[in-house]
């Protein structure tokens, strides 16, 4: 009897203190709405009870960043399969023709990527397509200003290195990971821009042992060139064919390494590449505004307040999704995908990606979740494992702030980890 009112007197504890943390979560924001001038969202869901424990600006519409990929996320998990397509190919005679498919990890650091090896097994002539995607270079409301900045590389049917190349002014002489960019690199006295606007000429400050990362101009006979000089044979391009030609796959490598990249460290680059292989999956075109309607369409239609989704990365101010459609989206993530498996795809806070420095102590990892920052706006929306061990949901969403982007996150992480305390 001793023991069960022990526990009796436990519950109660556990149920009145994660009450009183709901009331003073649900005060604080209500104050901070009242005082504050930029406009804050916050939903907090436990997919156990099915119950919303606080709703705060849940219906509202916010400039999401780069939580949008979480869409892009779970749009290529329901459309690509368990590989991604690296190329498409067929043989005539001793000739190797290929063609491009939007492969995000073509020479970008995924060491597994079966795509080399299997051009240099091929001991004839390879020829490149020379096709394009069926969409503009940058995105819907992009802003066409930074296209000199690391975080804005364009789309591409057949990208290498991830668009983008990496420089140095190091002992006197340039230097660079793309050794056919050395030449078009010019030395300065002081920096202006990195890259002209149209084409590949590129600006390095003397002196600057920095490197520098610029998206550079792409298109086939570019690629043609970086493939001849990877492989150490001519690959030359050819019209793409009028007649049709049955194309077979060779495809890259796993999914998995692929999103995960995406959502830890947030790369802008293969969230644009992987919504232009669902377009060509889904609509059989390149095209990320169109897959997009598909996704709304086929995969999201019952989202509880309509979002605009304009792109896959998140860079375009137009998109506008509310924190109980992210929710609403993770809570699908959760029931459709094994948990560890789930959990391994998102930045890790205290240990990876962009929450490395932020919910780390003592304690065992807590949030596993994906940022979203753009100027004046920070998203944070994923999975809290609390103290408990409780799973909770949540989209936290701020945005207009004139504040400094640390003061924002040091506020959603003391409520963050006040949740982690005490449910």
């Amino acid at each position: 009897m001793k023991d069960l009112f022990k526990l009796i007197l436990l519950t109660l504890f556990v149920v009145v203190n994660s009450c009183s943390t709901t009331y003073q979560l649900k005060k604080e924001f209500k104050n901070q709405h009242q005082e504050s001038e930029f406009f804050k969202g916050f939903v907090l869901y436990n997919p156990e009870t099915k119950k919303q424990i606080v709703n705060h600006n849940g219906n509202k519409y916010f400039t999401p960043a780069s939580n949008t990929k979480l869409y892009t996320f779970y749009a290529a998990y329901m459309t690509l399969g368990d590989s991604i397509k690296g190329l498409e190919y067929f043989k005539r005679n001793d000739t190797l023709y290929i063609k491009g498919t939007a492969d995000p990890s073509f020479l970008y650091e995924f060491e597994e990527s079966k795509t080399i090896p299997f051009l240099n097994n091929h001991s004839g002539p390879i020829v490149l397509i020379d096709a394009e995607i069926n969409d503009d270079y940058f995105g819907n409301g992009w802003s066409w200003g930074d296209y000199q900045y690391y975080y804005m590389p364009e789309k591409s049917l057949f990208p290498a290195y991830s668009n983008i190349v990496a420089y140095a002014h190091k002992a006197d002489s340039v230097f660079t990971d793309i050794d056919y960019f050395k030449t078009r690199i010019q030395l300065v006295d002081s920096l202006e821009i990195n890259r002209e606007n149209e084409e590949n000429i590129f600006y390095l400050q003397k002196n600057d042992t920095t490197l520098t990362y610029v998206p550079f101009r792409t298109d086939t006979k570019l690629i043609a060139r970086l493939l001849s000089d990877t492989l150490k044979k001519s690959v030359v391009v050819v019209p793409e064919f009028k007649k049709y030609v049955e194309y077979k796959p060779v495809y890259s490598v796993a999914a998995d390494s692929v999103y995960k990249k995406m959502l830890v460290i947030s790369d802008n680059f293969i969230a644009e590449q992987l919504m232009l292989q669902v377009g060509k999956e889904t609509i059989n075109k390149y095209n990320v505004s169109e897959a997009i309607d598909y996704v709304l369409e086929h995969y999201l239609s019952d989202l509880p307040q309509e979002p605009r989704w304009v792109d896959g990365s998140g860079l375009s101010r137009y998109n506008l999704f509310t924190p109980e459609d992210t929710v609403h989206l993770l809570i699908r993530m959760y029931e459709e995908i094994p948990l560890d498996q789930l959990l391994n795809y998102f930045a890790i806070g205290g240990e990876s990606g962009t929450l490395k420095n932020w919910y780390g102590g003592k304690d065992k990892p807590y949030v596993y979740a994906k940022s979203g920052t753009l100027s004046n706006n920070y998203s944070l929306s994923g999975y809290l494992i609390t103290k408990k061990g409780t799973l909770l949901i949540f989209s936290y969403m701020n945005n207009h702030y004139r504040l400094s982007t640390f003061e924002i996150r040091t506020q959603m992480q003391n409520h963050l980890r006040k949740i982690y305390e005490t449910y």
